[in-house]
C-alpha cells in the first residue's frame, strides 16, 4: 500500500480565471499519489472524498455511497494499473446517467466522462485544453490505449489527399478554358468581319476599339446615333458620331478623309470628375451639328439628363483641339422635354447673309406636349413650333437646313401626327421668318406608320448644294422608309437597299448632313453613303464601331 505524503492533508478554495463560468472547487489531497482534482462541493456534500480520473473506458465506481442523486458526479473509481486500484469490467454498465441537476448546468455536460471508447465526446473534456494539465498540480495519466492509426490514400492522409486532387482538378479546368479561349479568340480574329473597312474607306482600324474578339456587348442595348460633320480650310471632311456605350458613356468617334480612322472620346468619363458630371439616360435622345464658318470650327451634342433636363457637350476648337471636350451651360437655361421624348438640332446661318457666327438650334417636345425649339441667341427663350394638338408623345424629330433663295437661312423640322390609336403621320413643317401660323406649312411625308416608340426615329439629310433632301423612318417593326425631294417634287419610297456590308437589323439610325447614314446593328455602327443618282440605295463604307 502507498505511503502518504510527507505534507499533510490541506484544503483550498480556487476559482478558476480560465473557466467562463467560473465555480468554487474544493482541492483534496488523496493517500496513493494521484493527482488534486476537482470535486464539485455539491458532491463534497454528498459525502464524496475521491474522484480519480482515468481515460480508459471500463471504469467502477467503489463503494458509491448511497445518498448521492442522479445526475451527480460519481464518487471515485480505480483503475488496475495504478497500486491499489480495483478493477472489474461490468459490460452492463454503459455510461452514467445524464441530468441538468446541477445549479450551474452548464458547468457540467451530460455525462461528463465517456460511456465507451467509441463516445463522441472528448475525453479530454478536463484534461489538458483550455485548462492546462500542470493547472492542479501534475499530469493526468497517460492511456495506455493507441489511437487507432488514421485512413491513408496513397500514403496521404485523406483531408490532404482530396485537398491536393481538387486543386489538381481546379487547374485542369483552367487550362482547358483557356485553351478553348484562346483557340476563339483566335478564329474570330481571322475572320472576314475584323477585316472590313472600319468606315469612310479606312481599311484599317487603327483604334484599340476597332476589332471585338469577346462576345461582351460593346453598346448600351436603346443607345440612341446621331451625325454630324463639317469640313476645315484645306478641304479635309471631319465627322463625329455621338452613341452611348453597355455603360451608359456618352462617346464620340471621330473621323477625317486625311487621317482615314477612327478614334474614340469617351465624354462621360472626360467630365467624371468634375463638378458637372454628365450623368445622361439610359437610352438618351441625342442630337448634335457642327460648324465651319469664319474660322469658327466647333462641335455639340445634346442630351438628356435622369430630370429631363437638356444638357450639352461642346468641342469648341474642333480643328485644333479636337480631344477637348467642354461643358456647354446653355447659359443657365433649364430645357425640360417630355419623358421619353426625342431631340434634333442643327446650325443655322445667319438670316440674309448677314456676317455673324450664326446661331444653334435645339428641337425638343415640352413635358405639356408642344414642340419647341430653342437657340442659342436666348436659350431660356424657346418658340412654339408645332402645337400639342399637332404632335404625337414621345414624336421622333429631325431638323434641316432650307435655302432662302441663295442663303441657308431656313429650316425644315420633321414630326408625327396622330391619326388614330394605332397609326400616324410623318410631317414636315418648314419655318419661314417665324413659326406663326407653322401649321398652315405643312407637307405630308408617310401616311399610316406606327405610333412613336422608343426605337422609332427620324433622320434627313441634304445634298446637290442643299437643292435636294431625303427623309427616312425607322419604324418600331424595324423597316425603313421615306421620301425623295428632288427639288421639284416630293417621292415616296417604300424600301431601301442596303448594298453590300454584313447582315443588317437596325435599332437606331442618324444621317449627317452630306448624306452619309449611320446605324446600330447587331452591336456595330455602320456607315453608309447615300447613292444620289438612286436615294432608294445606300452603299455600304465600313464600320464605324467598334
Amino acid at each position: 500500500m502507498s505511503q502518504s505524503p510527507p505534507h499533510p492533508p490541506y484544503s483550498t478554495l480556487e476559482v478558476s480565471t480560465h473557466d467562463p463560468e467560473s465555480f468554487q472547487k474544493e482541492v483534496v489531497q488523496y493517500p496513493d499519489h494521484s493527482i488534486p482534482q476537482a470535486v464539485p462541493l455539491e458532491q463534497a456534500a454528498a459525502g464524496a472524498t475521491h474522484s480519480y480520473y482515468s481515460p480508459e473506458s471500463a471504469k467502477e465506481v467503489v463503494n458509491p455511497p448511497h445518498n448521492v442523486y442522479p445526475g451527480a458526479v460519481p464518487v471515485a473509481y480505480k483503475d488496475p494499473n495504478y497500486a491499489g486500484g480495483v478493477y472489474q469490467q461490468n459490460s452492463a454498465y454503459q455510461g452514467y446517467p445524464t441530468s441538468a441537476t446541477y445549479s450551474d448546468a452548464s458547468a457540467y455536460p451530460h455525462s461528463a466522462y465517456p460511456a465507451s471508447s467509441t463516445s463522441p465526446t472528448d475525453f479530454n473534456t478536463y484534461g489538458p485544453g483550455q485548462h492546462g494539465g500542470t493547472e492542479y498540480g501534475g499530469e493526468y495519466p497517460h492511456s495506455e490505449q493507441k489511437a487507432a492509426p488514421a485512413a491513408m490514400i496513397c500514403g496521404l492522409r485523406r483531408k490532404t489527399f482530396f485537398l491536393i486532387l481538387g486543386l489538381a482538378a481546379v487547374v485542369v479546368i483552367a487550362l482547358v478554358a483557356g485553351l478553348a479561349g484562346g483557340l476563339a479568340s483566335k478564329n474570330r480574329s481571322g475572320s472576314g468581319a475584323d477585316a472590313e473597312p472600319s468606315g469612310s474607306g479606312d481599311q484599317s482600324p487603327k483604334d484599340p476599339a476597332g476589332t471585338n474578339s469577346t462576345s461582351e456587348k460593346l453598346i448600351l442595348s436603346n443607345s440612341k446615333i446621331t451625325a454630324s460633320n463639317w469640313t476645315d480650310p484645306n478641304g479635309v471632311v471631319h465627322r463625329t458620331i455621338f452613341f452611348q456605350d453597355a455603360y451608359n458613356s456618352i462617346i464620340a468617334r471621330r473621323w477625317d478623309s486625311k487621317g482615314k480612322s477612327w478614334k474614340t472620346n469617351n465624354l462621360t468619363e472626360l467630365m467624371a470628375a468634375t463638378t458637372t458630371p454628365l450623368r445622361p439616360q439610359s437610352g438618351t435622345p441625342l442630337a448634335s451639328a457642327s460648324m465651319d464658318y469664319n474660322n469658327n470650327f466647333e462641335t455639340h451634342v445634346w442630351f438628356t439628363d435622369p430630370n429631363n433636363m437638356i444638357r450639352s457637350m461642346a468641342s469648341f476648337d474642333a480643328l485644333n483641339r479636337p480631344d477637348s471636350w467642354d461643358n456647354d451651360t446653355l447659359n443657365g437655361a433649364q430645357l425640360q422635354t417630355w419623358p421619353g421624348g426625342q431631340l434634333a438640332a442643327m446650325w443655322q446661318r445667319c438670316w440674309n447673309g448677314n456676317n455673324c457666327n450664326g446661331t444653334w438650334i435645339v428641337a425638343y417636345q415640352r413635358p405639356e406636349g408642344a414642340i419647341k425649339t430653342a437657340n442659342s441667341s436666348t436659350w431660356a427663350t424657346a418658340t412654339v413650333a408645332v402645337e400639342s394638338k399637332d404632335v404625337a408623345a414621345n414624336s421622333s424629330l429631325a431638323v434641316l437646313p432650307k435655302l432662302d433663295g441663295a442663303s441657308l437661312d431656313r429650316l425644315e423640322l420633321v414630326s408625327e401626327r396622330v391619326i388614330s390609336d394605332k397609326t400616324g403621320n410623318m410631317r414636315m413643317t418648314f419655318y419661314n421668318d417665324t413659326w406663326n401660323a407653322a401649321d398652315q406649312r405643312v407637307t405630308e411625308l408617310q401616311a399610316d406608320i406606327p405610333l412613336p416608340a422608343p426605337s422609332q426615329q427620324f433622320a434627313a439629310s441634304r445634298w446637290d448644294s442643299w437643292n435636294q433632301a431625303l427623309y427616312i423612318a425607322l419604324l418600331r417593326t424595324g423597316e425603313i422608309q421615306g421620301n425623295h425631294w428632288d427639288g421639284k417634287q416630293m417621292t415616296n419610297i417604300g424600301e431601301f437597299k442596303f448594298n453590300s456590308g454584313p447582315e443588317i437589323n437596325f435599332t437606331a439610325v442618324a444621317m449627317s448632313p452630306d448624306a452619309m447614314f449611320y446605324g446600330i446593328s447587331n452591336d456595330e455602327i455602320l456607315e453608309y453613303s447615300l447613292d444620289t443618282s438612286d436615294p432608294s440605295n445606300f452603299n455600304y463604307v465600313g464600320r464605324v464601331f467598334p
